[in-house]
């Protein structure tokens, strides 16, 4: 024995020279790190009754605590005054107090120096040795608490057993005074449930404060004078309010911990406005202190900040006359140590150093350099989110003449209510929007009194980074990020299983996911799955453990689960959206297919929509409380933009077949040659020498009708050729002049040779050419700032809200404020009847509430219609999503001969930028140009059928009526239909044809996902329309076209004036126009004006 007390003695001699931890490779796992953890030999147990020890100092709380560390480890208690040589003894005293574990500490030879070390907190020696052949523990303090803590060593020793153990020696204490956790950032407070077992947490974690100050805790801010409620609704509790109770049950918790509950008080204003407000103060204290409180705060950031010396001079003073009045009520010379208060906690209105400049910031803490050093003054560095630094608690300690506290802004997630951070902490420096993502924390925090983490409103979860909190507030020096963030699964999660499921799924809770997922996807892009597949599965293994914590008999698992379920299921539902997917990807049952996509359609339309994956906070301080929703963000990098990809292409290419062309060659045969192009919305054709025999054409079909701003021919063609346009390949009329009959598109445009001899064309924009309209020009834009914030290029600038393509963006470098301008001048006065207002939802630099307005002369101004709104104004809650970082607005109205166009913010977000990408002039009625193939009963354009894009449907319409023409050249074979009949609960709609415009005929009932019409022998139908009863819309797709690969109509007009009558049935000499009135039943055409009529069941033109 004698001889390990010399080994201890030397091993200790040589820490304290060289200030270096020495440790073999059997020290025990214990976090905090310990200063110093020096491991003897052999192996000693503890007898199944372990003797406690306990001085005259050690407290009721620690006495407790130490009963708590054995019964938890199997151990049974007896306390008593002596030693009990048959039985295993711990001894638990004060340093220098003479007593029974004083004595001991010397008798065992140990090193008390530790004891007194400078600068340090709750030091203390714990000894865990070999007497009688049974394990005997010795702990000495500075304080009964230094005792409790060492407690916590002793808890994780144990959980190595009590039957072999290494002996060993701590030596150990905190480099900063105050070390635990903040409530105070702004959000949801913790519930009770999760305040206490946080405490407890903090208990294992040797942490000493929290700091209780939740914005949204009406009674901290607001109503800071009144006492805390003695009842509930249910809706406050879900608001995370406390009652009187319920404060209790928390600070009884505090006192069996140790973890002092620090309630604060925000006074505001008042706080330097007000005469009488330290009385005010003490009346609410007072009643804070019945409800078993012995610490307080006060509060006074986000609020005005005092600049001159008279006010700086009053908070200081005002702040003094608390604590003294503090120290007048409770800490006399007759109260106990149970009765006393703690020393105030302040966190001032500059604390922040970059808040206010220089000379201020001196003033302010000059000022409160005359307050009692006991009081503990906190900020949050040179910036809001800086990482604990020296240099600025430097700084902070010049001007102020001492020591300051951090109020450290991690892992805090209000700024970002959609993301958490799980990660190790220095991958959540790089995660958390405000933080420098290469910090590091320094080996020395030198000139701090603690660090508080203000946390995530999700405080479960917060527990794996408060866990590296404590472990480097304790011991700066061992902090290893990576090892810390790893053995803080152990204190959170019991068993092994579901550590690893954790762990699985925490790069992907993230934002940013893992580089393994971008590998995967691209692999997938390629037509490699399998390496997607296995990712999947194991997230897929990984989320089940996790949700099994909903069910957990640990309620701390529980509340993990809560914590972290909008993220784990919004991650749960992206697994299974991708295991679907490629197993649609795999199939060749186009039905089956089209059928598993629709229900994974609907869980990726989810992902955005779903209240499950929603996180709420609340939002704002005091009475401007409001609550918020944001959908969880978790793998936003790289899993989450994938759901899109899949959306669009996880039917594999060309599901549909193949999208037409924005322009074809249209000819009579293969031997006539020529280029169709389109470039600059212009469409012409490019030939040098294009040979037309007798009734041969030549010319160009295009992916949708339009109607042209112009049509160019030469007058050299038209001597030898008839210009011909149809609108759906079957119908043709000839161009008589260079105006298109109002209501006509062209869709299929021909050149066609009525000679007798085969002639030769040279053909280029100049002589035969389409031009497209287009949208208004726009001149220049006028912004609030102009200089370049965020945008698609520098060079582009401004310009890209006015280039009339809202893939380019641009933001201002300020911060939105009401009544910011975006001026547009238009190139030449305009009759301007709507305008679309792009923006972007990146960073949520969006538009919360804005209006349009025009002008004539840029004085008087007229205001436009939100359109399906009876107001003006218009943001992010009624725009349209364009894509998926990117909505819309459309504004209604009718100025004419305006000059000017522009947009006023409103609503501005004042911590945001504004994301422009487009602004256009008169889009709708731009639209009007071009010809939909698919439209309602009213002739409004329907879009959706025929944009290739299987995750588009049908969804506002009037009528019960969906019409759709065929267009193309060629006769129709067959159309399929693709829908979704899940969510249709009326009577199926009927499917009717028509071949003349005028008679329809049904067909079949719209029954499967995919229907699919037979058209062998309706191939020349014109149009098909879908009939259907009640409001209720049938969600529509797509409508795809199968055409005849041998039969086509004849290109060409059908021109009549004489008519057989002798060979035809009389009716079949009725002659009517298009709207099926009776013109004529004698065949006559005499009188008749040229045009197209229905003779005969047949389309004709009546030259």
């Amino acid at each position: 024995m004698k001889k390990m007390n010399k080994f201890f003695i030397l091993l200790f001699a040589f820490w304290g020279i060289f200030g270096t931890q020495i440790r073999s490779q059997n020290t025990y796992t214990i976090y905090p790190i310990p200063q110093s953890q020096i491991m003897g030999k052999g192996n000693i147990g503890f007898t199944k009754t372990v003797n406690v020890l306990c001085e005259a100092d050690i407290d009721k709380a620690t006495r407790k605590r130490v009963q708590q560390v054995c019964t938890e480890s199997g151990l049974n208690v007896t306390f008593s005054e002596t030693a009990n040589s048959a039985n295993s003894n711990i001894y638990l005293g004060v340093a220098k107090s003479g007593g029974v574990a004083d004595k001991k500490a010397d008798a065992f030879s140990l090193n008390k120096e530790v004891l007194s070390k400078s600068g340090k907190y709750d030091r203390h020696i714990l000894h865990l040795t070999a007497e009688n052949d049974h394990a005997q523990v010795v702990i000495v303090g500075e304080n009964s608490t230094a005792v409790f803590h060492a407690l916590a060593s002793l808890e994780q020793i144990f959980e190595r057993g009590v039957e072999k153990l290494i002996p060993v020696t701590l030596y150990d204490y905190a480099d900063q005074q105050s070390r635990g956790l903040v409530e105070g950032y702004y959000g949801y407070p913790y519930s009770l449930e999760v305040k206490k077992d946080l405490m407890r947490f903090m208990m294992r974690m040797k942490m000493n404060t929290y700091m209780y100050g939740a914005k949204s805790d009406s009674y901290h801010s607001e109503k800071w004078e009144q006492p805390y409620p003695e009842t509930l609704t249910p809706q406050q509790i879900k608001n995370g309010l406390l009652s009187q109770k319920m404060m209790k049950e928390l600070t009884e918790v505090s006192a069996e911990t140790k973890v002092n509950f620090i309630w604060a008080i925000h006074p505001g204003n008042q706080f330097i406005g007000n005469a009488n407000v330290v009385n005010r103060i003490m009346r609410k204290f007072e009643s804070m202190y019945n409800l078993g409180v012995r610490q307080f705060a006060i509060f006074v950031d986000d609020v005005g900040v005092p600049t001159n010396e008279a006010d700086c001079k009053t908070n200081a003073d005002r702040l003094t006359a608390v604590q003294n009045a503090i120290d007048q009520k409770w800490n006399t010379s007759t109260a106990t140590p149970e009765q006393q208060v703690k020393p105030l906690h302040f966190v001032p209105q500059v604390y922040t150093l970059s808040w206010v400049n220089e000379a201020t910031r001196q003033r302010f803490y000059s000022a409160l350099s005359k307050t009692p050093e006991k009081i503990t003054i906190y900020f949050t560095g040179m910036g809001v989110w800086t990482v604990p630094n020296s240099g600025d608690l430097a700084i902070a300690k010049r001007e102020l003449g001492r020591s300051l506290a951090w109020w450290w802004n991690y892992p805090c997630n209000d700024n970002a209510d959609g993301q958490i951070y799980p990660s190790d902490m220095y991958y959540n420096f790089f995660e958390m929007p405000q933080v420098d993502g290469n910090a590091k924390l320094p080996s020395t925090l030198q000139n701090g009194l603690g660090i508080v983490s203000n946390p995530m409103q999700q405080g479960q979860v917060s527990k794996i980074a408060l866990f590296s909190v404590a472990d480097y507030a304790w011991n700066n020096r061992t902090f290893n990020n990576k090892k810390s963030w790893e053995a803080s699964f152990s204190a959170i999660l019991d068993t092994k299983e579901k550590r690893e499921a954790f762990k699985t799924i925490i790069p992907y809770l993230r934002w940013n996911d893992p580089q393994e997922m971008q590998t995967a996807i691209t692999s997938y892009k390629s037509g490699r799955v399998q390496l997607l597949g296995r990712i999947l599965t194991r997230l897929e293994n990984a989320i089940q453990v996790m949700i099994g914590l909903k069910t957990s008999p640990k309620e701390n698992e529980r509340m993990l689960y809560a914590d972290l379920a909008p993220w784990l299921l919004k991650l749960q539902s992206m697994v299974r959206i991708g295991t679907e997917m490629t197993n649609i990807s795999l199939s060749f049952n186009k039905e089956e297919k089209w059928e598993k996509y629709l229900i994974a359609n609907d869980s990726i339309h989810q992902l955005d929509v779903n209240n499950a994956f929603t996180a709420y906070a609340l939002e704002g301080l005091g009475k401007y409380i409001s609550v918020s929703h944001r959908q969880s963000e978790p793998a936003n990098k790289y899993f989450y933009p994938f759901m899109s990809y899949l959306k669009e292409n996880g039917l594999g290419k060309n599901f549909f077949g193949t999208p037409a062309k924005d322009i074809e060659l249209l000819r009579s045969a293969p031997s006539v040659s020529g280029k169709a192009i389109l470039s600059s919305g212009v469409a012409f054709l490019n030939a040098s020498s294009s040979v037309l025999p007798p009734q041969g054409y030549v010319g160009f079909t295009l992916k949708d009708g339009v109607a042209p701003k112009e049509i160019v021919v030469s007058d050299a063609l038209l001597e030898s050729c008839h210009l011909l346009y149809s609108t759906n390949g079957k119908q043709w009329k000839r161009m008589q002049s260079s105006t298109l009959p109002k209501g006509d598109f062209v869709k299929h445009l021909v050149l066609q040779n009525v000679t007798s001899a085969p002639i030769t064309l040279r053909l280029n924009k100049e002589s035969f050419s389409l031009h497209y309209p287009q949208l208004p020009a726009l001149k220049d834009i006028a912004v609030p700032s102009e200089r370049f914030g965020d945008g698609t290029s520098q060079a582009l600038g401004k310009r890209a809200i006015i280039d009339n393509n809202p893939q380019t963006f641009f933001a201002c470098h300020k911060n939105q404020t009401n009544g910011d301008l975006y001026t547009v001048t238009l190139a030449m006065p305009t009759d301007v009847k709507d305008v679309r207002v792009y923006f972007g939802m990146k960073n949520d630099d969006y538009l919360q509430s804005g209006r349009i307005e025009a002008s004539a002369d840029g004085n008087h101004w007229q205001p436009f219609h939100l359109k399906g709104s009876g107001g003006f104004a218009g943001g992010n809650d009624q725009a349209v999503s364009f894509t998926h970082d990117v909505k819309y607005l459309d504004f209604i109205g009718n100025v004419e001969n305006a000059r000017f166009v522009r947009l006023k913010v409103q609503v501005p977000k004042t911590d945001k930028w504004l994301r422009l990408y487009d602004i256009q002039v008169n889009p709708s009625a731009y639209a009007e140009n071009f010809q939909s193939s698919t439209t309602d009963k009213f002739g409004q354009r329907v879009d959706e059928p025929s944009d290739f894009k299987p995750y588009t449907a049908v969804k506002q319409m009037q009528g019960g009526e969906l019409y759709h023409s065929f267009t193309d050249i060629a006769y129709l074979d067959a159309v399929e239909i693709y829908w979704n009949p899940s969510v249709w609960k009326e009577e199926l709609p009927q499917i009717q044809l028509t071949d003349d415009g005028v008679s329809w005929q049904t067909v079949e009932e719209l029954k499967s996902a995919l229907t699919r019409v037979d058209l062998s022998k309706l191939s020349k139908s014109l149009r098909m329309r879908l009939v259907w009863k009640g409001n209720t819309v049938p969600a529509i797709y797509e409508i795809r076209e199968l055409h005849s690969t041998t039969d086509h109509p004849t290109v060409g007009v059908t021109g009549i004036r004489n008519l057989d009558r002798s060979k035809v049935a009389p009716d079949a000499l009725y002659i009517y126009n298009l709207h099926g009135r009776l013109l004529r039943k004698d065949g006559r055409t005499e009188g008749l004006p040229s045009g197209l009529y229905m003779v005969g069941n047949k389309k004709v033109y009546i030259k």
